[in-house]
């Protein structure tokens, strides 16, 4: 009779979707790499000398607004558990040094871009290698000023804080910042760079029992936080070689097109007319009900589907590839240096458009998946539970559109770590 009570108890619990508990605690620790990028500080120093106590205060204020813009940082700065590991800055020097000498060797123009026109013969060598140490002197008296700041504002110092400074000489046509000629050289070369690299630790807890057939997958990217501006992101997804979707991460002008005409593609109207309009409308997986778009330029998107554990396609078993293909076409009659989606370009090396331009990016997939977050259902059927949340950073080279597995999952659609053999 008792057994008989249990049987129909469990079979109440299954009808109503309500499982038994897992049979034991998993406690999770994540560390989050958290990255702040930091506007330009214009620094105001005496000529030769690398004190910043006359600006230091402001750019305190300027990281500090800039770590309330990147989510993770802002909430972690409240409760204490923002840890600083990696610091970068870059500071600069106007190209004199001893103004009987004349202008000095530079190494970036006066919108603070690399130029090796500042390597002339006829500009003096000697004031270009002390601007270099002064500059650098600059970047590293800079992180030493502002570390004890930052720890007074509730920010953790880690004590293996990697410390990165670096310097370069500004063109300010030969002159002192204070007496350059501001009509052509508007900006100083007394200037920082600074990029802060944070950690925070999340710990997630939750209690085992059987897998369900349940397992949600999530692929996305943050966008300009994940330095992921492109239109050449878009990837079959497949478990044991069975498609699953198509995951389209594109964030740039071809993305928007269809919405504003190809204005954020940086053609105006588009030389293709309707026809690429529509190209660019229909590249695989924009238009799915499983994307999600901010539909801004460099912002964020991500794309989401279910696994059915028990599809027989899928050979659903104790260990499962997780691949991804990319389904941008590389322009191999130009060296690879063209990529498109059924013969419209999104980027071209030769004619400078797409968000590649510029050159210092070739075109071409660069398969790699800012981030992944898997969930299943540990306890309830329809109540999920994150048990991967990471970048995975599958990587391969421009153009190359092998099929790459993303991630190996166990039988509950966590991911497992395999030795390579």
């Amino acid at each position: 009779m008792k057994n008989n009570i249990l049987l129909e108890v469990k079979r109440v619990k299954e009808i109503m979707g309500l499982y038994e508990q897992r049979i034991k605690t998993i406690v999770t620790s994540e560390e989050w790499d958290v990255p702040v990028p930091v506007p330009r500080i214009k620094g105001t120093y005496r000529p030769g000398d690398s004190d910043p106590s006359a600006f230091i205060g402001e750019a305190l204020v300027t990281i500090l607004q800039a770590i309330q813009e990147v989510p993770g940082a802002r909430e972690k700065l409240k409760t204490g558990e923002l840890q600083l590991k990696h610091i970068t800055v870059e500071a600069g020097a106007s190209n004199v040094w001893d103004t009987k000498d004349g202008a000095t060797n530079y190494d970036v123009d006066n919108d603070y871009k690399p130029t090796t026109e500042g390597q002339n013969p006829n500009l003096n060598k000697d004031g270009y290698e002390k601007n270099v140490k002064l500059a650098k002197n600059r970047a590293s008296r800079f992180i030493d000023e502002i570390s004890p700041l930052l720890a007074g504002e509730n920010i953790n110092i880690s004590q293996e804080l990697s410390k990165a400074p670096a310097g370069v000489v500004v063109d300010t046509g030969g002159k002192l910042d204070g007496d350059r000629i501001r009509s052509e050289y508007p900006n100083p070369g007394q200037v920082l760079y600074t990029t802060l690299g944070f950690v925070y630790t999340d710990k997630e807890e939750f209690v085992e029992s059987e897998c369900l057939p349940e397992v949600k997958i999530i692929i996305g990217t943050r966008g300009k936080q994940d330095g992921h501006i492109c239109d050449e992101a878009v990837f079959k997804v497949s478990v044991n070689g069975t498609q699953i979707g198509i995951a389209n991460l594109n964030n740039a002008g071809a993305d928007l097109a269809p919405n504003d005409g190809g204005r954020a593609f940086g053609m105006g109207n588009l030389a293709g007319g309707k026809a690429q309009l529509n190209g660019f409308k229909n590249i695989p997986g924009r238009k799915s009900k499983k994307r999600y778009s901010e539909n801004d330029f460099g912002g964020w998107r991500e794309w989401e589907t279910m696994i059915n554990t028990t599809n027989p396609e899928l050979n659903w078993g104790e260990s499962n590839k997780l691949t991804i293909t990319p389904l941008v076409q590389s322009g191999t009659e130009r060296g690879g240096k063209t990529s498109s989606y059924d013969g419209w370009e999104v980027c071209n090396e030769y004619r400078g458009f797409g968000p590649k331009r510029g050159g210092k990016i070739k075109c071409g997939s660069h398969t790699e998946v800012p981030y992944v977050k898997i969930e299943n259902t540990p306890e309830i059927q329809g109540k999920f539970v994150r048990v991967y949340g990471k970048y995975p950073n599958v990587k391969l080279g421009y153009g190359d559109m092998s099929t790459v597995t993303l991630l190996t999952l166990n039988e509950c659609g966590v991911p497992v770590e395999v030795k390579a053999t």
